[in-house]
C-alpha cells in the first residue's frame, strides 16, 4: 500500500494528515506522454487515464469478490469462499501496475480495517493496535508480513500519520523489522494458484481482525 492509496485524514482526531494532489496530474517520471510531441501528448495520457481506470475498476470488482469470501468465512461457508478467492486470482497480473488485482483488493482490505480504526482512534486510546497484535500471532506468514508492514507504515511514514510515542514504541518492538511493503511473491512470473495462496491469506487476515474488532467494540460497548 502506498503512499497515495492512503486515505486523507477524513475524521476528526488529526490521525492522519491530508494529502494535497499536484496540480499536474502526470508528473514528468509518471506521465505517459512525456517527451512526445503536442500531437500525440494528450492522446497518450488520455490512453493512461484509461488505463489506470481499468485497473481501479478491476481492483473493485475484486474488493467486492473477497468481501464476500469475508461473509461467506463468517458463516462457516469456506467452499464459497475458496470460490471467490480463485475468481480473484484469475484476475491477471498487470505489467502496467505491477500488480495483480486481486492481490491488491486484498491488501486494501487488511490496511482498510486497520487504518479506519486507527483514525477513528483518540490518540490516548490503543485499542486498534491492541487487536492487531493480539490477533497477529495467529496469522500465517504472508497475513503476519502483510500486517507487520503495513502497521509499521504508520511510524515509518511520519509526515502522514500521527502516531504517539507509546504507539511507536510498541509497534517498533512487533513489527520494527517490517520493510513498508512486504514482498508477498506476487509478479509477472506467479501462476493462478501462488496468486490465490496470497489472497487467501490475506482474505483470512482481514476476516480475522474483521472479526477481532467487532468482538472488541462489543465488549467495550458492555
Amino acid at each position: 500500500m502506498g503512499l497515495g492509496d492512503c486515505p486523507a485524514g477524513r475524521r476528526g482526531h488529526g490521525r492522519v494528515a491530508s494529502v494535497t494532489s499536484m496540480p499536474d496530474p502526470f508528473p514528468a517520471e509518471f506521465d505517459p506522454g512525456h517527451g512526445l510531441g503536442a500531437e500525440f501528448r494528450e492522446m497518450a495520457r488520455q490512453s493512461g487515464r484509461m488505463l489506470n481506470a481499468r485497473f481501479s475498476a478491476q481492483i473493485a470488482g475484486a474488493e467486492n469478490l473477497l468481501t464476500k469470501a469475508i461473509r461467506a468465512l463468517g458463516a462457516g461457508d469456506a467452499d464459497r469462499a475458496e470460490a471467490l478467492i480463485q475468481r480473484a486470482a484469475r484476475m491477471p497480473y498487470d505489467e502496467r501496475e505491477l500488480d495483480s488485482p486481486g492481490v491488491r483488493a486484498a491488501s486494501v482490505l487488511v490496511y482498510s480495517l486497520i487504518s479506519d480504526r486507527f483514525e477513528d482512534s483518540e490518540p490516548d486510546d490503543l485499542a486498534w493496535l491492541d487487536v492487531v497484535l493480539a490477533v497477529h500471532p495467529g496469522l500465517d506468514p504472508l497475513g503476519q508480513a502483510e500486517v507487520a508492514s503495513l502497521v509499521h507504515g504508520f511510524v515509518l511514514q511520519g509526515a502522514i500519520f500521527t502516531v504517539t510515542d507509546t504507539e511507536k514504541r510498541r509497534i517498533r518492538q512487533a513489527f520494527g523489522d517490517a520493510p513498508l511493503e512486504a514482498d508477498l511473491g506476487d509478479g509477472p512470473d506467479a501462476t493462478v494458484e501462488q496468486r490465490a495462496d496470497i489472497i487467501r491469506s490475506l482474505t483470512l487476515a482481514a476476516a480475522a481482525l474483521s472479526e477481532a474488532y467487532t468482538t472488541a467494540s462489543d465488549t467495550r460497548s458492555v
